[in-house]
């Protein structure tokens, strides 16, 4: 279940990163 959190929260780290990137 560790596992699947770390994997989500890269996820929505990676996620986040772009969407800032494509706004600035």
């Amino acid at each position: 279940m560790k596992y699947f959190f770390m994997g989500v929260s890269f996820i929505l780290f990676l996620w986040v990163g772009t969407f800032i990137l494509m706004v600035e």
